[in-house]
């Protein structure tokens, strides 16, 4: 009778070398995808696979996912490995050298670290790219609007319609709308295509800052039933499409006011700063139209005040003074890319809603306050 023949595989571990400082960049961009507080251990780590020349990192909240791509020489990319993000984050900080992962043993320098696996089969499941394009930007230009936008939606997840970005294509042009319920800002783009309008939630968005604010090319935004991915190289962030009704930004937008302040951006920029520190609830826009100037002055109600000018030209009625969220107007003039270029304050009265157009197609508009 013939003995079995028993033959033992060793599966080969995940190997390569990277450049320390490269892997830490991309894990400090991945700390922000995982969960804060899960009892899922799996969505506090970083998933690892490598192909030719890459080392790629997957992270996720369970709703949305990161994968970065770190240049690396790869000798074996047989297994994926998942380990806790924070503590190849610790190893991966210091000095720049060559790292080099072989499995869970990490070796810089004359040091050898040992990484505490997590199952694979514990990571959700990654969903790659897939669906069809919406639009195509470079990364610039993405960069530059989510800037002069992100800064309106909502931070209260329980309000997802307003805890979001509206994304549309209307015509020969791409729009960019948030709102917080108490000021608005909107971006338009040139840009050819179908009609479409999505929802994206606030933490794909943020992701998404993250991933465009490296240099790079294009971005590609594309959609597969309920969810979204924006894509770029090997790199992309997915998240679901939120379900909900985004408000009639267009009513809320004033399309004629009675009249408009022009103004530089620095010299606005500059009197902000002066006037308005964070925290400050309200900075009262004087508009002098004998003096060609705008006085902005803060008023803490104990005796103290601060008053900044900015020259401004005026055209058509204006209130005496308006009112606005110190925090707002920082916020909304601080989003305008163009130092040098003059924006315009269009006003009706001292309680209606205040509109600032910038360059690029950029609007904001936030409630007044009572001065």
């Amino acid at each position: 009778m013939n003995a079995a023949l028993a033959i033992t595989f060793t599966p080969t571990l995940l190997c390569a070398t990277l450049d320390r400082r490269a892997l830490a960049q991309a894990l400090t961009r991945l700390k922000h995808a995982v969960a804060s507080r899960s009892a899922l251990p799996a969505l506090g780590g970083v998933l690892l696979a490598a192909s030719l020349d890459a080392l790629h990192l997957t992270a996720t909240d369970g709703s949305v996912f990161v994968r970065v791509a770190v240049p690396a020489t790869v000798t074996s990319s047989w297994a994926s490995l998942l380990v806790p993000l924070r503590r190849l984050l610790e190893v991966a900080k210091g000095p720049n050298a060559r790292l080099h992962l072989a499995g869970e043993q990490v070796t810089v320098g004359s040091a050898t670290h040992r990484l505490s696996a997590l199952p694979t089969a514990t990571f959700p499941a990654v969903p790659p790219p897939s669906g069809a394009v919406l639009f195509t930007l470079m990364r610039p230009t993405l960069a530059r609007v989510l800037r002069q936008t992100a800064y309106a939606m909502s931070g209260d997840d329980t309000r997802p319609h307003l805890a979001s970005m509206l994304v549309e294509r209307r015509g020969d042009e791409l729009v960019f709308v948030t709102t917080d319920g108490h000021r608005l800002a909107k971006v338009s783009v040139p840009d050819d295509g179908d009609d479409f309008s999505v929802l994206v939630g606030r933490r794909t968005i943020e992701a998404v800052e993250r991933m465009v604010a490296v240099a790079g090319g294009l971005v590609r935004l594309r959609r597969d039933g309920d969810r979204l991915w924006f894509t770029t190289g090997d790199e992309w962030v997915s998240g679901p499409v939120v379900d909900a009704v985004f408000p009639s930004y267009e009513q809320v937008i004033p399309s004629r006011a009675d009249g408009r302040v022009s103004m530089t951006t620095a010299e606005l920029t500059a009197a902000i700063r002066s006037v308005a520190a964070r925290g400050t609830p309200s900075v009262r826009l004087r508009l002098d139209c004998a003096a060609s100037a705008v006085t902005l002055s803060v008023d803490d109600g104990e005796g103290n005040a601060v008053e900044a000018t900015v020259a401004a030209v005026f055209e058509g009625r204006v209130p005496d003074a308006i009112g606005i969220n110190g925090q707002y107007l920082r916020e909304m003039v601080g989003a305008l890319v163009d130092e040098g270029a003059t924006l315009t304050v269009q006003v009706t009265g001292e309680l209606d809603p205040v509109r600032i157009d910038g360059a690029h197609g950029t609007v904001s508009v936030a409630m007044p306050l009572r001065v």
